[in-house]
């Protein structure tokens, strides 16, 4: 039997149950044959949330109309007002959009791109990010310069590059003789990096930016709910975070933070919502009108938008708050790397004077050899093409689910294969020992050819 939502907040910061397997069997709906170890992909919300989700969507049925015209507008404020106290920013500067994506999406098609804008990333920008800019590059007269960056890096190296680099384009140093000049129209800053999963010093990065001239995007899709985001003090241009990643909100709900100064670079939507206006800003029209764009994008569920209050209860009255929740999930991540450390005999992704491992992600080296660009491979020395490197991968997260009930977050940085771990209330140590234990045995398998037989 599930436990309920206790009635009243605990006086003491401890969780209602202890945090790991006791917590995931009393509060989470994951299957007994299945360890989930992978919380920063996709998040998971527990079955009070669940509970809760169910009861509203059987409510909206019994009188749809009722609550879509009449009710939803003031239920939906109540969910925006909430998380805007939580990253301390106007009610009126956030609106809810399904994913992140969508989020930096809005922006890059709404904003008018001139020749000579340069969009600013390093090189592990997230990969739907990536594509997004690729669709400006290929349709907008828009470059994007990417900052090489190699982690482990310290802070300061890292805002050095970039900042550096934002000064390079902005001195046009390598512009060509008759072309436009160049300048920084916007950058684009991590809280949490996904590949590799380590915390980037985004708030010395973005007034850094802006002071170049640069619109600041902050991609904070692991922010909230896992690191401090203080907009008020932040003051990014714009911000979009995911709450199903680390809020235990269901999945399809992410927010938007657009400052009232920017506000008028916004004018839809996607898709343009029937509250578009042609002429925003005229006298008579609401001051809202930012977002009205965003309350009711056509007649998608949204119900899930409504569970931001039922989240913060079970952070508050189950897990003890932020800080209880956030002390367990960097430490049993911490405990859990060097667990796989002493399996694998590999190394840790970190580095001094630098604050990457300041998250709910540990990054660990696989034990397995990848051959370097234009090595011979002769089938004995037990290395892996990296041209392999996706079938490896993907033969890897089959067979540990078939065989192990693990799916493990893996990925090759600068020709090594890493593990992505991630910290999470329902976790435990030993939950990260079985699957080290599955990834070296697989590795073993792989070095002799196994995948190639898939």
């Amino acid at each position: 039997m599930t436990s309920p939502l206790p009635s009243e907040p605990p006086s003491l910061v401890n969780p209602a149950v202890p945090f790991g397997r006791a917590m995931r069997e009393a509060y989470f709906g994951f299957s007994p044959d299945y360890t989930p170890i992978n919380h920063g992909s996709y998040g998971t919300y527990p079955i009070p949330v669940r509970d809760a989700l169910t009861t509203l969507r059987a409510e909206v049925e019994k009188a749809p109309d009722r609550f879509i015209v009449l009710e939803w507008p003031t239920r939906l404020q109540e969910s925006r007002a909430a998380i805007a106290k939580m990253l301390n920013c106007e009610t009126d500067d956030l609106v809810f959009v399904p994913n992140a994506t969508t989020g930096s999406d809005t922006v890059f098609k709404n904003l008018k791109w001139e020749p000579g804008d340069v969009i600013l990333v390093y090189e592990f920008v997230y990969d739907a990010m990536r594509a997004g800019l690729a669709w400006l590059e290929e349709t907008w007269d828009v470059r994007v310069e990417v900052v090489p960056l190699k982690i482990p890096l310290t802070d300061a190296e890292i805002v050095d590059a970039v900042v550096g680099a934002a000064k390079r384009v902005n001195r046009n140093e390598n512009l060509e003789s008759g072309k436009v000049r160049e300048r920084v129209r916007m950058a684009i800053v991590d809280t949490i990096a996904s590949l590799p999963g380590v915390r980037i010093p985004f708030e010395d990065l973005v007034p850094a930016l802006q002071a170049e001239g640069a619109l600041v995007l902050v991609d904070g899709a692991h922010g909230i709910g896992h690191v401090d985001i203080d907009l008020a003090s932040l003051n990014p241009d714009f911000l979009v975070t995911s709450l199903n990643k680390w809020l235990f909100v269901p999945r399809g709900v992410s927010a938007l933070y657009v400052p009232k100064r920017n506000q008028a670079l916004i004018r839809t939507s996607l898709p343009t919502s029937h509250r578009f206006r042609r002429h925003a800003g005229e006298p008579g029209e609401p001051t809202n009108a930012f977002v009205d764009l965003f309350d009711f994008v056509a007649t998608l569920d949204m119900t899930n938008f409504l569970m931001v209050k039922e989240a913060l209860a079970f952070r508050t009255q189950v897990c003890g708050g932020e800080a209880a929740l956030r002390q367990y999930c960097q430490s049993i991540v911490r405990k859990g790397a060097e667990a796989a450390l002493s399996i694998f005999g590999t190394e840790i992704m970190d580095s001094p004077d630098s604050r990457i491992r300041e998250c709910n992600f540990a990054n660990v080296r696989l034990p397995l050899d990848m051959a370097a660009e234009g090595e011979e491979i002769n089938g004995e020395n037990g290395k892996i093409p990296l041209s392999h490197a996706a079938r490896v991968i993907q033969w890897f997260r089959e067979t540990g689910v078939r065989e192990s009930g693990c799916y493990t977050q893996l990925y090759v940085y600068y020709g090594a294969m890493w593990w992505r771990m991630s910290g999470m209330i329902y976790v435990d140590e030993e939950d990260f020992r079985k699957a080290a234990g599955m990834l070296k045995r697989l590795c073993e398998r792989a070095a002799r050819g196994e995948y190639l037989e898939a």
